[in-house]
């Protein structure tokens, strides 16, 4: 019963694939291409192993059918993730995503991006994150009519790269990152030489271990992608990290002690971002003007750093990656930030955070014009009945 079963399924799932590629093969803006060439190939590797499921003659069913219900459960899987992700992007392509869309190949041509332009679409449930792969970039639905949290594009668009380490164009970065790796696994095997050597409770050597963990497998990367924002985007990057942290972040100085987490204390980012800052040119006053805000923040809350937190990310740490980083994003060709040249996105979302400032209370008037400025098309939209 069960072999019937599974004959059914797969041929409904193979029909269902049929239908998801009728979709994708449909006429749209050609940002799109990308998103709809990987998703095709998603899609036609499945067909294929679905196929072959459904073409497997059966000799033994003790040993072929449980193999067959594995398979068919990670086929199925990977097929509600292409629909899910790839083609439910494709399928919700609207004004709004494709205006998105035009913005992010000016953002991309004003850095001189070194890879093609991810797709983004207006389909996260909570914040900017990207599908590294399907090359999708998400933002919440209506993010792209306001402002102060647009740098965060930056960031996302800094991922891709940590994909793509192996490409030659990208090898300058590889290397950097690669040192900053190395040096952060040295700092801590000397830090849990030290505690071995005192003695310290096996409690602060697996802390040290956690923390070594938490760095290799993701703080590093998210290090890099906040020096990448503020190298390509200058002070409205970090603007925009103090804006997210007020609205949404907790204890700035949090650091793990029991298990892993995916993004590193929010004051060491800030800590990073002010640093590479003023190592370029011309922002000497808004480093200034953001730490002094950051501290007033934290005053406020009364947060306050621990022992634990300045071990976890000590000051020679923090400034060896963010040279290491501005090394690396130079050496690919990016184009930074600076006081005295132009671009028009990256001023626009610089200004955005200069109006704020000077007038809160007339800044959403402000903000409408701009967007109209920056996203015409939707705007348009967004005024018809």
């Amino acid at each position: 019963m069960i072999e019937d079963y599974l004959s059914g399924s797969i041929r409904q799932s193979i029909e269902r694939i049929r239908q998801l590629r009728g979709i994708v093969q449909s006429r749209f803006p050609r940002e799109y291409d990308g998103l709809r060439q990987i998703c095709l190939g998603k899609l036609d590797h499945i067909l294929v192993e679905f196929n072959n499921l459904a073409a497997e003659r059966i000799v033994d069913p003790t040993l072929q059918t449980p193999r067959r219900i594995r398979i068919f459960k990670r086929l199925v899987e990977q097929l509600n993730t292409v629909e899910g992700v790839g083609i439910f992007a494709i399928n919700r392509v609207n004004v709004a995503d494709t205006a998105l869309n035009r913005l992010i190949t000016e953002i991309s041509t004003e850095i001189n991006y070194p890879l093609i332009n991810p797709v983004v679409s207006h389909m996260s449930q909570d914040y900017f994150h990207i599908y590294s792969e399907f090359h999708l970039l998400c933002l919440p639905l209506i993010e792209s009519r306001f402002l102060l949290h647009m740098p965060d594009i930056y960031h996302e668009l800094c991922h891709p790269l940590h994909r793509n380490l192996d490409l030659p164009n990208l090898e300058p970065y590889a290397r950097a990152f690669k040192s900053s790796l190395f040096g952060m696994v040295a700092h801590f095997h000397r830090e849990a030489l030290a505690a071995d050597r005192l003695r310290n409770q096996e409690a602060r050597l697996f802390q040290i271990q956690l923390w070594r963990t938490c760095w290799a497998k993701y703080w590093m990367e998210e290090f890099f992608c906040d020096l990448f924002g503020v190298l390509t985007v200058g002070p409205a990057y970090a603007w925009a990290h103090y804006h997210l942290c007020i609205k949404r972040g907790g204890d700035p100085f949090t650091t793990p002690l029991t298990r892993e987490t995916s993004h590193p204390a929010d004051d060491a980012r800030m800590r990073a971002m002010l640093s590479m800052l003023r190592s370029l040119r011309g922002f000497d006053s808004e480093a200034d003007s953001i730490e002094r805000a950051w501290r007033e923040f934290v005053a406020a809350m009364a947060y306050r750093a621990t022992a634990e937190y300045h071990l976890c990310y000590p000051d020679a740490q923090i400034d060896a990656i963010t040279r290491a980083a501005k090394e690396g994003v130079d050496g690919i060709g990016i184009v930074a930030a600076t006081s005295r040249t132009k671009a028009r996105v990256r001023d626009s979302l610089n200004e955005a955070w200069r109006v704020f400032w000077n007038a809160p209370a007339d800044f959403p008037a402000w903000e409408g014009a701009e967007v109209g400025k920056l996203l015409p098309p939707m705007a348009e939209a967004l005024e018809r009945p």
